[in-house]
């Protein structure tokens, strides 16, 4: 049996279609692990923290993270640990990333003879550099809404990370 010769061509061009639009795309990392190494402000109460986070994103544009930070203080047994849930939009421009959304978590600041626990509010933004090895490199800075009654202040926080994207 043959096919028309039209029929043959048009089989042909879309299967030549298809492997070309296939074969040129990369499958999209759905998931994040990334160690954090954070500041916060005001500069002369917080030192060095470190951290976590675990992010996933859905149609490559949105995503979710959880995140967890403990914040070391320059006042003697003092610290903040906080947890956080946060969304975010993310639209990728190659291995370039920009991202910005909004956060809540709770947070436990120790400080000599007491301690509080409560909620806060985050907004930040940052950018990812996602490299083809599934190595992800990360900046970030937050603004951070903490009831007044918290024992030390904690107005803002930024970090660096290093990840991998499976």
């Amino acid at each position: 049996m043959r096919f028309p010769r039209s029929l043959s061509r048009l089989c042909f061009l879309g299967l030549l279609t298809a492997v070309t639009v296939l074969g040129g795309a990369r499958p999209g990392s759905s998931a994040e692990a990334t160690v954090l190494l954070s500041g916060a402000d005001p500069g002369e109460l917080w030192k060095v923290g470190y951290g976590g986070a675990l992010s996933i994103s859905l149609f490559n544009i949105v995503g979710g993270e959880i995140e967890g930070i403990w914040q070391g203080s320059e006042l003697p047994s003092t610290s903040h640990f906080s947890l956080s849930a946060k969304a975010y939009i993310a639209p990728p421009f190659g291995t370039f990333v920009p991202y910005g959304g909004l956060g809540i978590g709770l947070y436990r600041e120790s400080v000599p003879g007491s301690s509080d626990t409560g909620s806060m509010g985050l907004v930040f933004v940052g950018v990812k550099l996602k490299f083809p090895v599934g190595l992800v490199v990360r900046g970030e800075y937050q603004w951070v809404d903490m009831p007044t009654p918290a024992p030390v202040d904690l107005d803002h926080r930024y970090f660096a990370g290093l990840g991998l994207s499976f």
